[in-house]
Parts: structure tokens; C-alpha cells; sequence
């Protein structure tokens, strides 16, 4: 891989649509949970659908308890994506394609088969119910 690839940042405005909402989610979740409001709340009013606040709500918990370090997450009003977030963006792109080959190798050298196999799962129910 080229160093240009790892430096480059990711415009959140590069994202499908999916993947943005699910991207602004995640930062309103995070700011929630950092101030002891209700984190459904706020993955809810992003994404105007209680179904798929639960759903996302399962897939960030599963995937905080399955990253080797912290996630990290840019802050709300941020046009750039962290690395994390491109991640996330990127199983969720792999997911709604049903392309399990391409999210395994996205996630290969990161975490074991068990995990990629659970992360899979809740990402593909995800998409499923993601308002465009």
C-alpha cells in the first residue's frame, strides 16, 4: 500500500448515502454517550427510524468490543473522515452489496474470522434497514 493511501483522509461528502447517515449517526452517538444523554435518541433522530437505531446501536457496540484499540471518530461538524470511520463506512458499503469476500479482506488483517463473521451479519440487517 502506498503511504499517499494511508495519509489521505476520506471526505465524509465522498460516502453513499448510507454510509454518511450511518457516519453522522455514529458521531451523534458518541457525543451523546460522552454526555450522558440517551444514545437511541440520537441515533434515532439522525436516522428517522427507530429499527435502524437499534440495529446500529447493536453494530457499534460489537464492533467497540471487537477493535483492537479505541475507535476513533472525528468530531460532528468535521468534513473529513478518520480512519475508523472510512472503516465502518466501508463494511457497510460491503455489506448492502452483499460482497463478503470484500469485507473479509477489508477486515482481515485487523480481526479474526469469528468477529468478521458477527460484524458481517449485523452490517448486512443493517443496510437492509438504513433509509437511503
Amino acid at each position: 500500500m502506498r503511504i499517499e493511501c494511508l495519509a489521505r483522509r476520506a471526505e465524509l461528502q465522498e460516502l453513499p448515502d448510507q454510509a454518511v447517515r450511518a457516519v453522522r449517526a455514529l458521531r451523534r452517538w458518541v457525543a451523546a454517550r460522552g454526555t450522558g444523554r440517551c444514545t437511541m435518541d440520537s441515533l434515532r433522530a439522525q436516522l428517522g427510524c427507530l429499527r435502524a437505531a437499534v440495529h446500529l446501536q447493536l453494530l457499534l457496540e460489537e464492533v467497540g468490543a471487537a477493535w483492537p484499540e479505541p475507535f476513533s471518530v472525528s468530531p460532528p461538524c468535521c468534513p473529513r473522515l478518520s480512519h475508523d470511520e472510512t472503516t465502518l463506512a466501508g463494511m457497510l458499503s460491503l455489506a448492502a452489496a452483499a460482497d463478503r469476500p470484500g469485507f473479509d479482506r477489508l477486515l482481515s488483517d485487523l480481526l479474526a474470522e469469528d468477529v468478521r463473521e458477527r460484524l458481517y451479519h449485523s452490517a448486512r440487517v443493517l443496510s437492509g434497514v438504513l433509509p437511503a
